[in-house]
């Protein structure tokens, strides 16, 4: 059995991750869902947080897995990329964006200070409200994960009506990685998969990928 660290995205918390989490306790894994820097308490609280305090956060629990969800999916990669796990699981991960490291640059530039009324589900615990400063840091962040550097088996999962994260973002990560790449579809529910229509389906399929790799 495997130690499986489970990360969550933008604004959630580790309860985001939970119904993963059962599923793959269940199936005799010890799995792990931090609450990131920044998140579980006030959106004021994410000013401030850098990319590389996730990184630290993420890597602080020794895993043989990491599975991630939108951020904690590119989290995932990154600490995949620093050889610090044997597999990696990305669901709906967010691909390097130099145009949207500008648009939000010149957002702030501008004056623009927060991003209101982000959608969140009716069971979800997130915030409703975002700092564009805290979206940048996890933008540049993104764009600086050396996807080259990931030799492990990874599985990447895409929401077919994501509609926070273009689905074509896992082509272009899947295209960069080195090691064996796993493709999978989830054709109901949205960007938070691990909360929505498919979340049985998408617990099957990564611990089917744990069970295969590990």
């Amino acid at each position: 059995m495997a130690r499986v660290l489970c990360l969550h995205g933008m604004g959630g918390t580790g309860a985001t991750m939970w119904p993963l989490v059962a599923a793959l306790g269940a199936a005799g894994h010890t799995t792990m869902a931090p609450t990131l820097p920044g998140h579980g308490g006030k959106p004021e609280d994410l000013l401030g947080v850098t990319w590389a305090d996730w990184v630290d956060a993420a890597l602080a629990w020794p895993a043989d897995v990491v599975v991630g969800q939108s951020m904690g999916g590119s989290l995932a990669l990154a600490v995949a990329a620093t050889g610090a796990c044997r597999a990696v699981v990305a669901i709906n991960p967010l691909a390097p964006d130099a145009d949207a490291v500008d648009g939000l640059e010149w957002r702030l530039s501008r004056g623009h200070e927060w991003i209101e009324d982000v959608p969140v589900l009716a069971d979800e615990i997130a915030y409703a409200r975002l700092p564009i400063a805290a979206l940048l840091a996890m933008t540049v962040g993104v764009a600086g994960v050396d996807l080259a550097a990931v030799t492990q088996p990874a599985l990447l999962v895409s929401s077919v009506h994501d509609d926070v994260v273009d689905p074509a973002s896992a082509d272009l990560i899947a295209r960069a990685l080195r090691g064996p790449v796993r493709r999978a579809s989830l054709d109901r529910g949205g960007h938070v998969a691990t909360l929505d229509a498919d979340r049985t389906r998408l617990a099957t399929a990564v611990e089917t990928f744990i069970r295969t790799h590990l």
